[in-house]
């Protein structure tokens, strides 16, 4: 990228998402940020939630916490801005549709305000644009990155996580698959059904949501699988650990959302299995590894403007997983 001005920028504040899975997907406007601004500090106001995954970032931020109810009106701007200890802002970066998170950018009196435009938010963003309709989600926030650097963003951009270790001391090969969702009172019966067409094949399983319900479910549930594979349950304590297990698979099996815009991103080729999202909106974008979707049979869901949701979600045909899997991860 070529950089014009970066000598004046020397403080950038970036609001990021509340949601963790439109978190992650900011990832790529932040290597893009990082890379064009090398000398400027970053500080990124983020929800104290998982906030441990913005560590697998590979390069330094200066992290400001929140929680949910922390910055719900105008009138949380001031008392935020006033201990957030962000100082001398050249530019300030809103990635969410909020009014009050454009409002930070007055509070932080960054010289740029950066963000949507509708409504209110108009008055106190210096530049701005109107969210794009039908896009990626990554593309709506490299539209900003654009619109902040007068320069058109590398469309063919990958990223990947800082360098990892290993989760397991055994270094045999493994194939991560992702529980969760959980559906009702147990774990989803298809599982078993795809599980049992591998044969001698070790098999990591994981839950990225509802733990501790799982760890109720999970004896009852390895017994209905098939003896012909070796098993290992694994629960996590934090995103990092999981992305280390993840970063270290021979491929990833799971429904869409957040678990598998981190495997993407930590370098683990991901088979997604997508029943009520837009892979066109929210799927993985502008990672390194290798994506391959399923079970997108749905034509609303194709270049929507938002997420919809579908009342009887896919059901999927395991043995057509199988084979994709199969063939994507070559064993």
């Amino acid at each position: 990228m070529e950089k014009t001005a970066e000598k004046e920028v020397r403080v950038i504040a970036i609001k990021l998402p509340f949601d963790l899975n439109e978190r992650i997907l900011t990832f790529p406007f932040l290597h893009a940020i990082s890379e064009y601004y090398p000398k400027a500090d970053i500080h990124l106001i983020t929800p104290k939630k998982e906030v441990e995954v913005l560590n697998l970032l590979p390069f330094k931020a200066y992290y400001h916490l929140f929680n949910e109810d922390d910055i719900k009106s105008i009138l949380d701007v001031h008392p935020y801005t006033a201990n957030a200890s962000i100082y001398n802002v050249d530019i300030f970066v809103s990635l969410t549709n909020s009014l009050p998170d454009a409002c930070l950018g007055l509070g932080l009196r960054a010289k740029k305000r950066v963000g949507f435009s509708d409504d209110w938010k108009t008055l106190v963003l210096t530049h701005k644009i109107k969210r794009p309709q039908g896009h990626h989600v990554v593309e709506d926030y490299m539209t900003l990155f654009d619109l902040m650097t007068e320069k058109n963003h590398d469309n063919k951009l990958k990223v990947h996580a800082r360098p990892l270790t290993p989760m397991f001391e055994d270094k045999s090969p493994y194939i991560a698959i992702n529980l969760s969702p959980l559906r009702g009172i147990d774990i989803e019966g298809e599982w078993v059904e795809l599980i049992s067409h591998f044969e001698g094949q070790k098999i990591v399983l994981f839950s990225s949501e509802d733990q501790d319900k799982v760890k109720l479910l999970m004896e009852n549930f390895v017994k209905r699988l098939s003896p012909k594979n070796t098993y290992e349950v694994f629960y996590y304590k934090d995103w990092i650990e999981l992305g280390r297990m993840l970063s270290f698979s021979n491929g990833v099996i799971t429904y869409s959302g957040s678990s598998a815009a981190l495997s993407t991103y930590v370098g683990a080729n991901t088979l997604i299995l997508f029943d009520n999202e837009d892979p066109q909106r929210t799927g993985p974008f502008y990672f390194l590894a290798e994506v391959s979707i399923m079970g997108v049979n749905n034509p609303t869901l194709v270049n929507s403007s938002e997420i919809k949701t579908i009342k009887d979600r896919t059901t999927f045909n395991m043995t057509e997983v199988f084979k994709r899997a199969v063939e994507f991860f070559k064993i």
